[in-house]
Order: structure tokens, then sequence, then C-alpha cells
């Protein structure tokens, strides 16, 4: 067991890491609570979340604890369904009287990811050598995990490998000798609360490793009491803060469509997606984009090199190559299936009933349709690989470990300066990106936009298409004058929403609006120049800075 002292250095050497690896990447511009200029100039993901914690921040206090109201034409919708990171939404809510009007925290809770994941990622590496060089410079293939870099500026909430890597962690200690026998249960059960407070996507992954944590407890250490509580104890609390923060409010669809396409291709721990300097991109499918989980150019050699040290080391042992494997499998059977159930699990996820490798669909497994609906609510799928790719990045730097200190310390050295290396174009870009966001100017500013929204208290979008979802530079737009002038949006770009009720409330704001029964209290946007009324007494109809609004005069 690790010293307390010892422990506690180990993660804080991480976390401090971790924080440099974001400051180094990011700045510590997008850090400050008033800055939200990095937010809306991205007209990304980012931005939705943000929006819906504005709107979250001004609704009245309602149970479920994380309803939104007027993002959504008269239907409240869950923060959760923003992605607006529940856990922050709620606690910052609470001290909203005392914070400024213009607060974000989304860069607070980047940092604070990436020191997680590097304090956690140390904690992880001291179940394999407890060497304050090894866990440090190998915290930072996990605070520097590509796949997350990826989505700090984009898909924030998704930064949170933290809530994998503990996981990992119990697995690992599935027979260690806790003061109380309950210590699991509470620990997986809080990690999986926590995960239904930050993003959905992270419970299967968790659930993924509870699969071989289970089978280590019913088979190698005939815990089953133990394994099914923690099933039990961390399904009830997850769906229960689920319910609370209002995951199930609603009539919206739980599932999207579009299972397969949103998926891993088999190339992914070698494809760069061309944000590499060093490794080219290789083709994938439309949308596989989800299913990034490039391992970088220095873990690659790595990977080599634990390759060969494995070789060396069963093929000099006595007794030759085969038998060596052979007599290493039988004498860790059960945590060899273990950890073979929670990567194929993830892997084969990630890949989804489609495998393909670049272009190619090597096969496409027929499921029914009402699996695929199931399996829809978690569309992409892709983003499954991460866990593959945390246990391929563990189990090598396990492998290298076994190697003499010197050579040890120096492959890490080495292979840890070619990793940040093979990221310098994608450093280049967020500096860029960084210098953008400083010169952004609200969209929707000026005397044209102050007389167009005076006096409006919701912005109605007309008519609603099909497809409004695609329309998310107008949203973004509009909903950041929306925040600016406290107004409601009739329709909003979110993860789950009831398209029948929206649609009906836009095809009945629009009916009226032609009937000549339109109010001075909307701001209607039109999406096409031909859906606008003709002939509609006191309609003033305007185009300013390429979008088409009306005002009902008074």
């Amino acid at each position: 067991m690790i010293k307390k002292t010892n422990k506690y250095i180990y993660f804080l050497a991480g976390a401090i890491l971790g924080a440099a690896v974001f400051i180094l990447f990011f700045g510590v511009d997008i850090i400050s609570p008033v800055n939200t200029k990095w937010i809306f100039a991205q007209h990304d993901d980012v931005t939705q979340h943000h929006v819906g914690w504005e709107f979250f921040r001004r609704s009245p206090w309602d149970f479920p604890f994380g309803l939104i109201e007027g993002i959504s034409a008269d239907e409240k919708v869950s923060c959760m369904y923003t992605d607006s990171i529940p856990l922050f939404a709620i606690v910052f809510k609470l001290l909203s009287p005392i914070l400024p009007d213009n607060f974000q925290y989304f860069g607070i809770w980047g940092i604070i990811c990436y020191m997680l994941n590097g304090g956690f990622g140390a904690l992880l590496l001291t179940r394999i050598k407890k060497n304050l060089f090894f866990t440090s410079v190998g915290s930072l293939f996990y605070s520097a995990f590509w796949p997350t870099l990826l989505r700090i500026m984009h898909h924030n909430s998704l930064g949170a490998i933290w809530l994998v890597i503990i996981p990992l962690i119990l697995t690992i200690d599935h027979d260690r000798k806790y003061k109380h026998s309950f210590t699991p249960v509470i620990l997986w059960t809080v990690t999986c609360i926590l995960a239904s407070l930050i993003h959905l996507y992270f419970i299967p992954m968790i659930y993924c490793v509870m699969l071989g944590y289970m089978i280590l407890l019913f088979f190698k250490d005939k815990k089953r009491v133990q394994a099914i509580a923690v099933f039990a104890s961390s399904t009830f609390f997850s769906v229960l803060f689920l319910w609370i923060i209002g995951g199930f409010y609603g009539s919206g669809s739980y599932t999207d469509g579009g299972f397969g396409i949103y998926s891993a291709n088999f190339n992914t721990f070698f494809n760069s997606k061309g944000q590499a300097k060093y490794m080219r991109q290789l083709d994938i499918l439309d949308g596989q984009y989800e299913g990034f989980g490039y391992l970088g150019l220095g873990m690659l050699i790595l990977c080599f090199l634990s390759v060969l040290v494995i070789v060396n080391k069963l093929s000099t042992k006595e007794g030759g190559f085969l038998k060596n494997v052979s007599a290493a499998v039988k004498s860790r059977k059960t945590e060899i299936i273990a950890f073979c159930v929670i990567f194929a699990a993830g892997f084969f996820w990630a890949a989804s009933n489609k495998l393909t490798i670049n272009r190619s669909v090597i096969m496409t497994i027929p499921l029914p349709e009402f699996i695929l609906g199931k399996l829809g609510i978690f569309r992409s799928s892709g983003r499954f690989i991460w866990l593959p790719c945390l246990m391929t990045m563990t189990s090598v730097l396990w492998i290298c470990a076994k190697l003499n200190k010197s050579t040890l310390f120096t492959a890490l050295t080495l292979c840890i300066a070619v990793q940040f290396g093979d990221m310098q174009n994608y450093y280049t870009d967020t500096h860029a990106a960084a210098h953008r966001n400083d010169a952004y100017i609200t969209a929707l500013s000026g005397a044209e936009w102050e007389e167009a929204a005076n006096g409006a208290e919701e912005i109605v979008f007309l008519p609603l298409p099909d497809n409004y979802k695609s329309y998310m530079k107008l949203y973004f737009d509009f909903a950041e004058l929306a925040c600016n002038k406290h107004m409601k949006l009739s329709s909003f770009y979110l993860a789950r929403t009831d398209n029948s009720i929206l649609k009906a409330y836009a095809d009945k704001k629009y009916t009226e609006l032609k009937s000549g029964n339109g109010s001075s209290k909307y701001l209607y946007v039109f999406f096409n120049n031909e859906d606008i009324p003709v002939n509609v007494k006191g309609l003033d109809v305007k185009e300013i800075d390429g979008y088409t609004v009306a005002r009902v005069k008074k």
C-alpha cells in the first residue's frame, strides 16, 4: 500500500503537470470567469453549453433541480441536454447572487479536468511503479491525452477522462484490503454519480470497466456479494441523480438515430486526423471524427518498445517463448479475461455494428430496429474508444516499467518529448484561435440590433424546418443576443428535444403572424426570405447583417 504522504505527492505532481499542460495549450485567458468571448467566438458545442447555463441561471428553481425555462418554446428541459455540466451549473446557480452578470465556468472546468486527469493518471501509475519520476512523466500521457485536447475548446464536458481512470484504479485494487468493507461500493457509486452530473457518455465506459471488476470479484476474490452491491448501488444512485437533475423530464426522445455513423475506425490509434505534426491523416468515413483515438507518436513508439520488451523477457527466460507465454496466461487467467472483456466491450461498442478500416467497410452486423433504437441513446459510440486507448497506454507503461531504471527514464523522457513535438500543429492552432477570440465582437450588436430587439421578450424562429439544428450559427448568434437582453428562445440546438412540440409552437406563432395577430413582444426570425408573410399590417421587416427579422408595431 502507498504511504499517505507519498500518495498525495504523486497526485499533486501529476495535477500540477496537468495544469501546466492546460495552460501550455489554451493559455490562462479562458480560465477567467468573466471572459465569454472565447465561448461565443467558437460557434460550437461550448457555445451551446454556455447558453444553457445562462438560461438555467435565470430560470426559477424547480424540481427536478436541473430544469431550464425559456430556451425551448414553453417546454422545460434539463441542463444535461445542453451539456452544461449539471454539477457545476447547480453549484454556481446557488452562488449566482454573488457572481457577476457575465460569468462562465467552462475554463475553470477545463483546468480542473486536466489537473484531475494528470493527478489520477499518476495514481494509476503508482499501481505499476512507485517512483515519482515515472508517475509524473507518465501522467503527462493522460493529461495531454489527444482526444481530450481536441474537446476542451468545443465539447469540454467530455474532458473528464479521470472518470474512466478512477474505475481502472479500483479494478486494479480489486483485492485491496480496505479498512471498511463497503468502501469500494461507495467509491464506485460516487464515481457513477459524478458521471451522471457531468456527462452521460461516461456512464457506459464506467460500466464496461465495472464488468471486468465484477469478473475479478466473482471468480478470483470470491466476493460475490460485494460485486452485486457495487453494481446495484451504482445503478440505483446513477438513475436517482439523473432523475434529480431532470434527465427523464419531458416528452423528448432519448434516441436521435445514427448509431453506426459516429463510430470508431480500426485505424483510430494511428490516425492523427490531420492534427499531428509527424503522423499523417488517414481516411475515415463521414461522422467517424467522434471515434478519434490517436495515441500520439511518442506513445506509439512506446507501444513498439513494449512489444520488444515483452518478447525479449519471455524469450530469454528459461523454457522458451511459447512455454512462458502459456505459463503467464495460466497464472493470470482471470485478470487477462477481465482485461480482454473490458477492452473488447469498449472497442467494439466504439466500432459499432459497422466495422471499418480507412474508408472500407469490413462488415456490417445487422441488428433489429429495436436494438438500434436503444443503442441510439449513445449514437456517438466512437467516444467509447477512449477506454481502450487508456488501457493501451497503461499496459504499455506497465511493460516498459520492467526496463532497468536508466533505460526506462531515457525512453520515457524521449517519448514524452516526441509526444509533445507531435502536438506542435495543434498548439499553434489553439494559440491562433485564442488571438481570434480576443478580437471577437458580439455578432448581433449595434444600433440596428438595439432597435430591433428593444422591448422584445422572446425570439421566435419561423417557420421551423426539419433540419433546424443545422442552422447552428444562426442559433448561436441569436442566443448570445437573448442572453444579453434576457429574452426567451422559441427553439434551440439541444441534445434532446420533442420536435413535434417545437414545430407545433412555431406553426402556431407563424399562423398568428400571417393572420395579422402577431405580437409586439416577439422578435421574429425567418430561416428563408420566401417565408416572410406578405400584406400583414404593422409588420416591420428588416435585413440586418444577413439575417431577416421582423417586429409587429405596437
